[in-house]
């Protein structure tokens, strides 16, 4: 059975609902995910921890692939920060960008542009980062898959 139209119409506004308030930046990193996290901690000040809790689980080629994902939250602040691990095992969580090693996601308030510019300049200066670059959800092909 075909979902009708109102039902998609449901899902897309459910993704949006999720993205609203939020940013994304994609990048590119030599190191391993637990290393990037303690660079990051150190130079923004960030508590970066790997939350099993949300963890993204797809299910591909009759196999279960698990993308850990790290949450870092800013005190006295409604804001949260994600970063997603791109890679499994030789799978993408987001294959539309498979060259990305690590999407950050920054939900609530973002700050004012400068802001934003500021800490993502200074994410960029981190030796091991070759790319830091935002991302529009809006031309996510799998948005689906960072939704928890």
């Amino acid at each position: 059975m075909k979902p009708s139209k109102s039902f998609l119409l449901d899902t897309t506004d459910s993704y949006d609902e999720f993205f609203e308030d939020s940013c994304l930046i994609g990048l590119v990193t030599s190191v391993k995910s637990y290393k990037f996290c303690l660079q990051v901690n150190k130079l923004l000040n960030f508590d970066f921890r790997l939350n099993t809790d949300i963890e993204i689980l797809l299910n591909k080629k009759n196999r279960n692939y698990y993308f850990p994902v790290y949450q870092s939250n800013v005190k006295h602040s409604f804001t949260k920060h994600y970063l997603y691990s791109n890679r499994n095992d030789g799978e993408v969580l987001l294959p539309e960008f498979k060259h990305i090693d690590f999407i950050w996601l920054i939900k609530g308030q973002v700050g004012v542009h400068e802001e934003f510019g500021h800490m993502l300049s200074l994410v960029k200066s981190i030796q091991d980062v070759q790319l830091a670059t935002e991302i529009d959800y809006t031309y996510l092909d799998h948005k689906e898959h960072l939704i928890f």
